[in-house]
């Protein structure tokens, strides 16, 4: 007995059981510093979004246009929550709603007022009714809402996306930034501008099919969307913009029967106060509308009916009938401040006419005094190449001038001791706003849009804010920077650990 006590007191003694002991401590010890940096690391890496984000788009991060355009939202100091109306771990195994949740995380990160928080739709129903009403009267779990104060916007999850138009079901872009931006500015706003779509005249209003890209257009540019009979209503003093969107009859004018003012009558009283207006006129349609065009021509535009663009040489279809516009460049002027950023790039995106009416001046010059001594002055926003042809009845003349296709008139006038500038913005062609070209990532008829918003006074408009499209979504790297990650990862990291045993092992053989 006494020899095996021994025995153990000897090995316990030995040099290679003192060693083993220590590096088993060691390992073990080791072990656990590695899982406690990692937890600690991933924590942190989760709350302050440390990721390296390597996608084409860089779908994963804020851009720069995104950071720029809430820059507002530090100043107003207002704070925004974002509630997503599921549990975490629930979003995270949702694909749609995981896109959705890295941009409201980043934007909490880079903005020290913004929170997101998590409410289930389903089990904390009371707490969501204070965002719903009687034509939204239920919160949806995919819902995402941003809230400030008694403000908010109740967002359905497809909102963050972009569908092809012919086939509803395939996704092709990612559009969070612009959804989140839109959402956060107009719940900080002092004040939510009314848009109003013209109705009783067959146009295109808010509600139809063809006109939901340009209605979120608008939406997305801080403005209320409402539908508006003139014949029966009056035009809120908070309206800012009147949108008439493809009219296939004429407006009420003076001469035409009505209880009070008439439908031209009160678009004229809109203008003179601080309202804008766009209008979209088809060819096949101008003709129709005689007050319309009278009531324009006072704004310097007039109407060519029955006649069409056609340019093979500057256009995207076969037949030469959509038309690219050309940028009216070479000088100062409101156009070019309109897209002098869309110009400024490279290579200038297409802006699309598809059968378009050109437009004509009623003026000799581009400026005209009013009889209230209001200035207004017109300026072309595109024009065709000269290359360009006019078909009238069924012929085409030959080419040799630029036609409009796009006009602005801007009006600058003193109210209540203050100037003022509001304006009219025409195009021969609804097709301009339509769906096809508003979603595209090709064409640049929605930057346009955009621009055109901020010269009529709404500066909260986060323009600028690209869609991520899905089809570059693979990482944007090199080979060879693929190739050195690789290295990184397989060779230089176990060289480390290997170098680490070695030195280790010497000090051992040596101590």
């Amino acid at each position: 007995m006494y020899v095996m006590k021994k025995s153990v007191g000897s090995i316990m003694r030995g040099k290679k059981f003192r060693y083993g002991s220590t590096a088993a401590v060691f390992t073990v010890a080791f072990i656990a510093l590695v899982i406690i940096v990692n937890v600690i690391f991933t924590a942190l890496a989760e709350k302050y979004r440390w990721y390296i984000d390597m996608t084409g788009d860089e779908i994963f991060s804020l851009s720069d246009a995104t950071k720029e355009a809430l820059s507002p939202l530090r100043e107003r100091g207002r704070d925004v929550t974002i509630t997503f109306c599921m549990d975490k771990d629930k979003i995270e195994e949702n694909r749609s709603m995981y896109y959705i949740h890295n941009t409201a995380l980043n934007l909490a990160a880079e903005f020290d007022n913004v929170t997101v928080e998590y409410r289930d739709a389903l089990r904390e129903n009371k707490y969501l009714e204070k965002f719903t009403s009687a034509m939204s009267p239920y919160v949806a779990t995919t819902n995402v809402i941003v809230s400030s104060g008694t403000e908010y916007r109740k967002l359905a999850y497809t909102r963050f996306f972009i569908t092809d138009t012919e086939d509803t079901s395939d996704v092709w872009a990612y559009q969070g930034e612009n959804t989140f931006a839109s959402a956060i500015l107009q719940v900080t706003a002092d004040e939510m501008p009314i848009a109003y779509f013209t109705t009783q005249h067959g146009e295109r209003t808010s509600t139809a099919d063809d006109a939901g890209a340009f209605k979120q257009t608008l939406e997305d540019a801080g403005y209320e969307i409402r539908d508006i009979d003139l014949t029966k209503e009056d035009i809120d003093p908070a309206g800012r913009l009147l949108v008439i969107n493809d009219p296939q009859t004429d407006f009420g004018g003076l001469t035409t029967e009505h209880v009070g003012k008439s439908e031209i009558e009160k678009i004229d009283a809109f203008l003179d106060g601080r309202g804008s207006m766009m209008v979209f006129v088809s060819p096949e349609n101008a003709s129709k509308l005689t007050n319309l065009a009278e009531f324009l021509e006072e704004w310097g535009v007039k109407f060519t009916p029955d006649v069409m663009v056609n340019d093979p040489e500057n256009a995207v279809s076969v037949d030469g009938y959509s038309v690219v516009g050309q940028y009216i460049t070479g000088e100062e002027n409101l156009s070019s401040a309109i897209y002098k950023e869309i110009t400024s790039m490279s290579s200038q995106p297409k802006a699309i006419f598809k059968n378009a009416m050109p437009l004509g001046k009623s003026w000799d010059t581009n400026t005209y005094r009013t009889p209230d001594m209001s200035r207004r002055t017109i300026c072309d926003v595109f024009v065709t190449s000269p290359s360009a042809l006019l078909n009238e009845d069924g012929k085409l003349n030959e080419a040799g001038a630029e036609y409009s296709l796009m006009t602005i008139t801007q009006e600058y006038k003193i109210i209540d001791n203050e100037d003022y500038n509001n304006y009219v913005i025409v195009a021969g062609t609804p097709d301009f706003v339509s769906s096809e070209y508003i979603y595209s990532n090709v064409f640049t008829n929605r930057s346009v849009i955009h621009s055109c918003l901020l010269t009529l006074g709404r500066k909260d408009i986060p323009a600028g804010i690209e869609y991520k499209v899905f089809e570059d979504y693979d990482l944007d790297i090199t080979t060879a920077q693929a190739s050195a990650w690789t290295r990184a990862f397989i060779i230089v990291m176990p060289l480390c650990t290997v170098a680490a045993c070695i030195v280790v092992t010497v000090r051992r053989k040596y101590k």
